[in-house]
């Protein structure tokens, strides 16, 4: 399960944790500096998060260490690239020492560049990529860069990238061959090359290889406004996790009629564990959209299938984001106290201060018992004020954060006021 999620994650790659946790919210404010000086993640400028530093990882094995540190850079990295300052964005790669998550970033870079027409600039930047810990990411940020082409109506550079991808895939050893090919074939069914994607996904030996394969072109399908033949290929997938994947991505674009026919096709699936998020994901399209309640009827079957709460986390957030927080909170009081309960009870903390209900976000916080809990939601508040500009608030919303042990790093405590006091200084001089 938990190689498949790490597999699955690389095909889905968006921005981790920060700081300041909760949601990774960019900005742009609007003054006479520069608006690359004016980048905000979570309300904290950029330039703060370069000039402070990365947090302490606290103690504890050195790789999840390197793996904290790194996506910290990674967030800051990737935040400048989705605002097209790739120079900076290139630059924080360096600073990130796991094996793993530069090569990722160096793919969501390249893509971003990609999408601006810099291709060369793309290109040299995948070919970067490390062959030894790296090769799935350098054949997936190739085939991404020739699925760009493609889009573009660039179909001899597309096809010349596809191959190149396809070459280096083949070079390597043939147990390392399985999951660059993989990604080779989503971005083909991307690029609208779907016969392409099949045949190569079905030359693929290793099963949970191929069912990968298939779950992402069935996505593919799906998005591209072939509903029908997306989800018919997605039911001949044989493993119930890329099965239950492939349901959530697609749902996630559904419209109330599909999200009904697709509600019963994930109520087929045998596993619970792989039925619960799919159903979950449904359950949150059907939130937005408004469809309060199917989202009932469903959210009863999914608390009775999935007792930690790990499927439906994201739920209660959503149901905040439509101002409907007596159904967040309610959900949130269902969930079994761990983390998923922390971080869902945080997301609506969040949307709270995001509308200035700081008091119910308070009283939020104050009817929580454990000291990790609380000091999670803490920190939500305390992002809330600072996206809206209120430093100083948010500096003192920190300091009530009580340091718990040294695997918690009670210095982040003063990393997080350190965020928002440069925030401020940086609000400060601007004006």
């Amino acid at each position: 399960m938990k190689l498949k999620s790490f597999l699955f994650i690389l095909m889905l790659l968006c921005l981790g944790i920060g700081t300041l946790p909760i949601e990774a919210k960019v900005t742009n404010a609007k003054n006479n500096k520069s608006p690359s000086a004016q980048l905000k993640l979570k309300g904290i400028p950029l330039s703060c998060y370069v000039s402070v530093g990365e947090p302490s990882a606290g103690e504890g094995p050195i790789i999840l260490g390197q793996e904290f540190t790194s996506q910290y850079w990674a967030d800051v990295s990737l935040a400048y690239a989705d605002a097209g300052v790739f120079n900076q964005a290139i630059q924080l790669v360096k600073r990130m020492t796991h094996d793993l998550i530069p090569q990722q970033t160096k793919v969501s870079i390249a893509t971003k560049l990609t999408e601006k027409k810099q291709y060369n600039r793309a290109i040299q930047l995948v070919q970067s990529i490390d062959n030894k810990s790296g090769s799935t990411e350098k054949a997936r940020g190739l085939a991404v860069i020739a699925r760009q082409h493609a889009k573009a109506g660039n179909k001899q550079q597309a096809d010349r990238v596809f191959l190149q991808a396809l070459r280096y895939a083949r070079s390597l050893k043939r147990e390392l061959q399985q999951f660059p090919l993989t990604y080779i074939a989503i971005e083909y069914a991307a690029a609208n090359r779907y016969k392409e994607a099949l045949q190569l996904a079905n030359s693929i030996k290793d099963e949970s290889s191929n069912s990968m394969a298939l779950s992402g072109i069935a996505v593919e399908y799906a998005m591209a406004g072939n509903f029908n033949k997306g989800i018919q290929l997605a039911q001949t997938i044989k493993d119930e996790y890329y099965k239950s994947k492939a349901f959530e991505s697609i749902a996630s674009q559904a419209t109330v009629t599909q999200l009904t026919q697709l509600e019963k096709l994930a109520l087929s699936i045998s596993d619970d564990v792989y039925k619960a998020p799919a159903l979950a994901a449904i359950a949150l399209r059907y939130i937005n959209l408004g469809q309060i309640e199917p989202t009932k009827n469903l959210q009863k079957t999914i608390v009775a299938i999935d007792s930690g709460g790990s499927a439906y986390y994201k739920l209660p957030g959503a149901y905040a984001r439509k101002q409907r927080f007596d159904d967040a909170i309610e959900l949130v009081n269902q969930m079994q106290p761990n983390s998923w309960q922390d971080m869902a009870r945080s997301d609506v903390i969040l949307e709270y201060a995001r509308n200035k209900q700081y008091d119910q976000a308070q009283n939020l916080i104050n009817a929580i018992t454990s000291q990790s809990s609380q000091n999670k939601a803490i920190k939500a508040l305390a992002q809330g004020y600072a996206e809206l500009g209120e430093y100083t608030r948010a500096s003192e919303t920190l300091k009530t954060v009580q340091p718990e042990n040294n695997l918690e790093a009670p210095a982040n405590r003063q990393h997080s006021i350190s965020l928002v006091e440069c925030a401020a200084k940086s609000v400060a001089t601007s004006k």
